[in-house]
């Protein structure tokens, strides 16, 4: 390695020599292969793939017409939906699960009054300022979008850790027994129905955002405590996904699968199956997989790194 042009002798991955300066490009690496940006592309990709099909996460989403990866019926959204196949590990699941659970909580504490910073808030805080003039009502069209846009979201992500758990209910029948309690969070059809929510031939959610909006603009109290209140929907499964990101490994899918995921970690802890506590998958693991999650640009950048470290 050189800088301004001397070349430095030591290779430690093979005879070859590296000369960087003004004018030279990285020279050869190994046995006298050039290094390829294809090949740390398609090496990233390959690694990604493996990490999501140990998640049991895939890439399939329904697409409409327009490109968007929402799933739309005639009567609405179920919001930006994922598609999963069954993790190939109790511990693959786990991290795949607090990842869904995760997204479900942040989604949720928007739309709680009891968290600060939640979107009815701001739409409190704009309806009382309405004066009739140009900027107020500007304003509360604003925070009546990110309300529709938060419940939208909402949606999605519940619907996303319920088809999580449907497709990996063969792990055991604790996994069974986590979507029948996340499904007792959701309201009965008549209250969802106040909401402009109701259930499709495949049994995910459907949001009318239109029929929202409408329920909104007339009664923004009850839809508030329909949905935000403290016993409202949000609330409810807010709560149930930090309830379980809380909870230990048997509980979620049962003393024997427990077992497995601890015997399959070198003897970590199950006593707590996601990290904050006592996670049965290490920090640094975790991290890396929420790093990796963002696909073979992030790889790439994460390999070519590693690399220049070791040239330095």
């Amino acid at each position: 390695m050189s800088v301004g042009g001397v070349s430095l002798g030591f290779n430690p991955y093979g005879s070859s020599s590296y000369s960087y300066g003004r004018g030279n490009t990285l020279g050869s690496y190994g046995n006298n292969s050039m290094l390829n940006s294809d090949d740390w592309t398609n090496s990233a990709n390959a690694e990604a793939e493996k990490l999501k099909e140990n998640l049991g996460i895939s890439d399939t989403t329904s697409t409409n017409k327009t490109g968007s990866t929402n799933k739309t019926s005639s009567t609405g959204t179920t919001g930006t939906t994922k598609t999963y196949a069954s993790a190939s590990s109790v511990s693959g699941f786990l991290m795949g699960y607090q990842n869904v659970l995760k997204e479900l909580e942040t989604s949720s504490a928007k739309l709680t009054g009891s968290k600060a910073n939640n979107v009815f808030q701001s739409y409190d805080a704009a309806l009382k300022k309405y004066d009739g003039s140009e900027a107020s009502a500007k304003a509360l069209s604003k925070a009546e979008d990110d309300v529709v846009a938060s419940m939208k979201d909402f949606v999605g992500k519940l619907n996303n850790a319920l088809s999580y758990l449907k497709a990996n209910a063969g792990l055991g029948s604790g996994v069974t027994s986590q979507a029948d309690s996340l499904k007792r969070s959701i309201p009965s059809e008549k209250t969802l129905a106040q909401l402009g929510i109701s259930y499709n031939s495949e049994g995910n959610l459907v949001f009318n955002e239109e029929e929202f909006r409408e329920k909104l603009q007339n009664d923004p109290e009850e839809v508030k405590g329909l949905v935000g209140g403290q016993y409202g929907m949000a609330e409810r499964v807010g709560s149930k996904a930090t309830y379980v990101l809380d909870s230990s490994v048997d509980r979620i899918v049962g003393k024997e699968e427990a077992s497995k995921a601890s015997s399959s970690t070198s003897g970590s802890s199950a006593s707590s199956a996601f990290s904050g506590s006592k996670s049965v998958m290490s920090d640094s693991f975790l991290q890396f997989a929420s790093f990796a999650r963002g696909g073979a640009y992030n790889l790439s950048n994460y390999y070519a790194v590693s690399m220049l470290n070791i040239l330095v």
